[in-house]
């Protein structure tokens, strides 16, 4: 059989094995697309999907022992595939699971998507701690890690010392900076805050959260200050400042309570963009219209404040 025609006919089985197993016989003959397959782990040894592709046929035969075989020679095959380690855990006896992940892990001792998987497979919080602890001895960077095990911190002090390192790790991933500033108590979270927009300083989500947290406190005099400025200095560093993401925030803040949030960036954003006063009118009214459908009646009341205050001489709504 010609390589070609190998080629050929794993293409064809890798879509037909989108399709549930019942369908796969009647796009190929199983036989024929486990000869074909077969001949291109033989003419093209080095390509992973091929042995993935070959077990996962096997399965769908009710080979499950093949299959299992077959994952096993691709693992010695590919010791530093991660999609290879993975298949592998999927397919053997759930008792054998962590011992293939973590030869898999020692393999691959970089990969984020293993670890998680080998935290996965344990049974109690601490042995899953203890797994995620050790990924990230190898991985400090890795934000999904910090994440995962912050989610099982026992409490909000745990789980703001993780934070706290998870910052210093991961200093340039601006949900660490706003989980870690929520935990914090309000003169805390504004320095952690500011030292935030240093390291971030493209970042809108920390002027948004800069104006919640006044907001939360009661200073809602501050909050508009806060929006204008946050735009001005994202202006400055080169940041286009998206109209319809600001409104999206906008809705945001409404849907967890933070209306003097929700007007400030509308007030400060609703304009950009829209220069033609006709333009202007029929955009704000759709766009308000568009709200009110999304149940977000404070986002679509600020709208329709501004284009009031803009349009003085006719009411517009």
């Amino acid at each position: 059989m010609k390589s070609s025609d190998c080629v050929s006919g794993f293409t064809v089985y890798l879509t037909a094995l989108n399709m549930k197993s019942t369908s796969i016989a009647d796009v190929l003959n199983i036989k024929k697309v486990s000869l074909l397959l077969k001949s291109v782990i033989r003419t093209n040894p080095k390509h992973p999907a091929g042995w993935i592709k070959s077990a996962r046929l096997e399965e769908d035969a009710g080979k499950i022992r093949k299959a299992r075989e077959l994952i096993r020679k691709g693992c010695e095959e590919f010791p530093k595939n991660e999609d290879v380690w993975m298949e592998a855990c999927r397919l053997v006896n759930p008792d054998e699971a962590k011992g293939v992940i973590a030869r898999g892990v020692k393999a691959i001792p970089n990969s984020v998507k293993l670890w998680i998987q080998a935290a996965r497979l344990e049974h109690d919080a601490a042995n899953k701690n203890r797994v995620l602890r050790m990924g990230l001895e190898k991985i400090p960077d890795s934000v999904r890690l910090w994440k995962a095990l912050v989610e099982l911190a026992a409490n909000e002090d745990d789980a703001k010392l993780l934070l706290q390192r998870a910052v210093e790790c991961c200093p340039l991933h601006v949900e660490l900076w706003l989980a870690l500033a929520r935990l914090e108590k309000y003169d805390a979270a504004r320095k952690l805050l500011n030292k935030a927009r240093e390291k971030l300083p493209k970042e809108r989500a920390i002027w948004i959260a800069v104006a919640k947290l006044e907001e939360a406190f009661g200073n809602t005099f501050t909050v508009g200050k806060i929006i204008e400025r946050g735009i001005g200095a994202l202006q400055r560093e080169g940041v286009e400042i998206d109209r319809e993401a600001w409104m999206k925030e906008a809705e945001a803040a409404e849907w967890v309570g933070f209306v003097w949030t929700c007007n400030a960036i509308i007030s400060n954003t609703i304009g950009i963009g829209v220069e033609e006063e006709e333009d202007r009118k029929a955009t704000w009214l759709a766009d308000a219209e568009e709200c009110k459908k999304r149940g977000s009646i404070e986002t679509a009341r600020a709208i329709y404040g501004c284009a009031n205050a803009v349009f003085k001489s006719k009411k517009v709504a």
